[in-house]
């Protein structure tokens, strides 16, 4: 045996030995608390026979002699929800106020749009070199060669056999009216 071994089994040994001399000790100690608590549990029915004595005094409990319980504010709420994403300090009215501000001037406004056509395309004839249109639109009809006005606000600029084209005027906007051949007739 080298001495590295036998320095083991040594420490081991000496283990051992502490071991058994500590349950020796922890041996004798346990007969006296078994003595011990045999006296409480004689003393017990004396202390039940004067809580019987003392219910009959009294009818009721007295429950300021309870107590009130006492909880941890350490242990936090026991239902609260857990996230990992990081809280966001509290924002104040006014740089809500700027925020949108600022998302106001750096997006652009929307480009204004033409409304969408509410003519009704009713005919059209034919004379010579020069084609007339005629619409309807609430209840008012307008005729219109290519060229022409509508209201000031639409300046009629091709006709064709399917469509009809039109310019807004106050956008400059282009926008096409349908024919559908089966309805309406065309006048030569």
């Amino acid at each position: 045996m080298d001495s590295a071994e036998k320095k083991r089994k040594l420490l081991l040994g000496s283990a051992l030995i502490a071991t058994l001399i500590a349950v020796v000790l922890v041996g004798g100690e346990d007969e006296e608390i078994i003595i011990n608590t045999v006296e409480p549990v004689q003393s017990a029915k004396s202390s039940v026979d004067k809580t019987k004595a003392q219910e009959n005094n009294s009818e009721y409990l007295d429950i300021s002699k309870l107590g009130q319980r006492k909880f941890n504010p350490s242990a936090g709420e026991l239902f609260a929800s857990t996230t990992w994403t990081p809280k966001q300090p509290p924002v104040s009215l006014e740089e809500q106020a700027a925020k949108a501000a600022q998302i106001a001037k750096s997006s652009p406004p929307s480009a204004p749009t033409a409304p969408p056509l509410s003519f009704k395309y009713t005919g059209k004839a034919i004379s010579g070199n020069e084609t007339w249109v005629f619409l309807a639109q609430s209840g008012e009809n307008f005729i219109a060669k290519i060229g022409g006005k509508i209201n000031d606000k639409y300046r009629l600029d091709a006709i064709t056999d399917d469509m009809v084209t039109m310019t807004y005027l106050p956008l400059n906007i282009k926008q096409t009216l349908t024919i559908n051949n089966k309805i309406a007739g065309s006048f030569r």
